[in-house]
């Protein structure tokens, strides 16, 4: 058969298109399917890419030094205006990079300057601590005579005088040891009771009406709490101890002068502007707080233990201890035996009752606390002397001692501080480290398997207190069980549950649901108004662990019958 060459030709194209077609697709499946055997070509040789890497780290250099020379610059202005703005009450900013400071679980003894002064005694309590459960040192910076224990560097300071003599030549050398064993360093700053300054400075004393410088019953002279150059003095030493390495500064002597009465009458106090004391040292605190919070310090005040007791400043010395725990990280009530009158917590001699004195002191503290909204850690200081001018008085040694640490850690309270004037411990009052941790593990045990909060209630025990106070209208107890819609002016409490419209004249609890947060129980209730019951059955109330205690919830119609009479 003759082909044409018309059709010759339209073959040849066709097998051309068929080869181009496959040579296509075997291109693309490559392409897509496999890495090309050399990277792709960027135009650039190996010596240019390293040059621009060079050149990109050099510019990243440059940038950081920039960064760090404004730095260095806002930190040196900041100094300037620092120094500007408080004069002979400057002290250096902290540095930059700080450690670590966590909360400790202190269990220590106090420690005067002269002792930590002294190479041998300072040695043989630091043996004392790191051999036994104690960790912690509470040291005199400034004394109950105003005077530093230290070589200050304040201006302010060497203007006084107030570091005429200090016991303590290298306060360096004394945190770099205590630092080496593992010793928590507290300072302890006593502020107010500053005989030095208020002879060197007579107008930031309290002054007597009459005219002069008051002088409490022991001729001390006092600062006046009122006066901001008396707050500025005292937090310039703690902003430079805390420089120097303190983890924790505790304000003592927070407080106006003991025996108010007596002192009201003849003290005038400047500057005071119509505020009440517990204003000026709630107002001291939170100054010192705001200043000191970039020096990388704990706050921690000591307090009268009989202020978790009464209600309000009821001694006028300007401690209320709703005013004072939501402001520091620790409170210390001087809970010692010897220091409570005859009757006091039902006890004809409260010093001779060292662990059924701190129990009850504690316990009060503990109900302080549960309303507020972030309290302090609650560490007690503790008795380790004999109060021979108390009627009635026992000896105290190791016994004793240990009885008030027991009765802490009964309620939950772990933390601890030991105080004797000449620094005199007993060593058979302390457990081993590991001994204590055993105890304290089997205290909160016993109190998990049991369902108990730190004063030893279930939440159904919890509950029928509550409900108890509410019949009984007793506005102190239902405001440390009740959970929310609470607050801290325990006056307007008062007066809230003073208002009420119905009364609770009976309840029963008939059951319960535990959940992972809470337990709920049912109750039946019955209210009376205007001659009028009103019954309920199956009232739900939430109990929930808060502040190391069980407290109540209360339903919305609970609250709304009291308080309107009507549901």
């Amino acid at each position: 058969m003759k082909i044409s060459r018309k059709t010759v030709s339209c073959l040849v194209t066709l097998v051309l298109i068929s080869l181009l077609a496959l040579t296509f697709f075997a291109g693309c499946t490559q392409e897509t399917y496999s890495e090309p055997d050399n990277p792709p070509v960027t135009g650039k040789t190996q010596e240019e890419q390293e040059r621009e890497a060079e050149e990109e780290r050099r510019r990243v250099e440059e940038e950081q030094r920039l960064a760090g020379e404004r730095q260095r610059e806002e930190r040196r202005l900041r100094e300037e205006a620092l120094k500007a703005e408080l004069g002979p009450f400057y002290v250096p900013l902290p540095p930059e990079v700080q450690e670590d400071n966590p909360p400790v679980k202190a269990k220590g003894i106090y420690v005067t300057g002269h002792s930590a002064g002294i190479p041998a005694r300072f040695n043989d309590l630091m043996e004392l601590v790191t051999s036994t459960e104690l960790n912690a040192m509470v040291i005199d910076v400034k004394n109950d005579y105003g005077l530093v224990t230290y070589p200050s560097q304040i201006e302010i300071v060497r203007q006084v005088g107030a570091d005429r003599a200090v016991p303590i030549k290298d306060i360096t050398a004394v945190l770099t040891a205590l630092k080496e064993r593992d010793i928590y360093p507290i300072a302890r700053l006593v502020v107010f009771r500053d005989p030095h300054l208020a002879e060197q400075r007579n107008d930031w004393a309290i002054q007597r009406k009459d005219g002069g410088v008051f002088r409490d019953y022991k001729r001390f002279a006092w600062v006046n709490p009122y006066h901001k150059n008396v707050w500025d003095y005292n937090i310039a030493i703690a902003k430079e101890v805390a420089l120097l390495g303190f983890r924790e500064i505790q304000f003592d002597y927070v407080r106006f002068p003991e025996n108010a009465a007596a002192v009201d009458r003849v003290a005038h106090f400047p500057h005071s502007g119509g505020r009440e004391k517990d204003e000026a040292i709630a107002g001291f605190i939170a100054y010192a707080r705001e200043q000191l919070k970039e020096y990388n310090v704990h706050i921690s005040a000591d307090v009268f233990g009989v202020i978790a007791t009464s209600w309000g400043d009821s001694d006028r010395i300007g401690q209320t201890w709703e005013k004072v725990s939501p402001l520091v990280d620790i409170i210390c009530p001087m809970i010692y035996p010897s220091h409570y009158g005859p009757g006091y917590f039902g006890f004809p001699v409260p010093d001779a009752n060292p662990g059924g004195t701190v129990k009850r002191a504690l316990t009060d503290a503990i109900k302080r606390n549960a309303p507020l909204e972030n309290p302090a850690v609650i560490r007690p200081w503790l008795q380790s002397f004999t109060a021979t001018w108390v009627p009635g008085y026992i000896p105290y040694g190791a016994k004793e001692v240990r009885q008030q640490i027991d009765a802490a850690l009964e309620l939950g309270i772990d933390e601890f501080l030991i105080w004797n004037a000449g620094n005199r411990y007993i060593r058979s009052a302390f457990l081993q480290a590991d001994e204590a941790a055993e105890r304290e593990r089997k205290a909160v045990a016993a109190r998990n398997e049991n369902g108990r909060d730190a004063l030893g209630k279930t939440a159904a025990g919890a509950l029928e207190e509550y409900l108890d106070a509410v019949r009984r209208k007793n506005w102190r107890d239902i405001l440390v069980l009740q959970s929310g819609g609470t607050t801290v002016d325990y006056n307007g409490f008062r007066e809230w549950v003073s208002s009420w419209a119905a009364a609770l004249s009976s309840y029963r609890i008939t059951g319960k649901d535990v959940s992972e947060s809470s337990v709920i129980f049912e109750a039946d209730l019955t209210f009376a108004a205007n001659g009028e019951k009103t019954e309920i059955a199956g009232e739900k109330f939430e109990v929930l662990s808060e502040n190391s205690i069980w407290r109540v919830r209360p339903p919305q119609r609970f609250t709304r019958i009291l308080t309107s009479g009507r549901e």
